[in-house]
């Protein structure tokens, strides 16, 4: 699913309020991030955040992200997790050029405090 898609609502009535179909907020931020395509790899692409949840991030593409469902590991400081291609921008839309990750490792949060707490204080 892309971004900025959503999913089918239920009628509105007088007193419906609207719902965010995402699992979590995202917090709109440019972080820099290093990406690799392989875990062992020590040379990583240099990368950058359009937005960030706990859970997830949408990021600026690189090279060698070939398929949604492809596995994929994050950088930010001395922290590293696994996470997965979840939906890639298609040509000539809003979201050209970038994708959609989801953390394959929730335990493992590379994002630091100061991130973390401005993220748990959008709920």
């Amino acid at each position: 699913m892309q971004p900025n898609e959503s999913r089918p609502l239920p009628a509105p009535s007088a007193t419906a309020v609207p719902v965010d179909p995402r699992r979590e907020k995202r917090l709109h931020v440019a972080v820099p991030v290093k990406l690799f395509l392989d875990p062992s790899s020590t040379t990583p692409q240099l990368c950058c955040t359009y937005e960030i949840s706990m859970v997830g991030a949408r990021l600026v593409t690189v090279s060698g992200i070939t398929k949604v469902g492809q596995d994929i590991w994050l950088q930010r400081h001395n922290k590293r997790a696994r996470y997965r291609v979840i939906w890639i921008g298609q040509p000539d839309t809003a979201q050209a050029g970038q994708i959609g990750v989801e953390v394959l490792e929730p335990a493992n949060i590379i994002w630091e405090n100061e991130l973390r707490i401005r993220i748990m204080q959008m709920k």
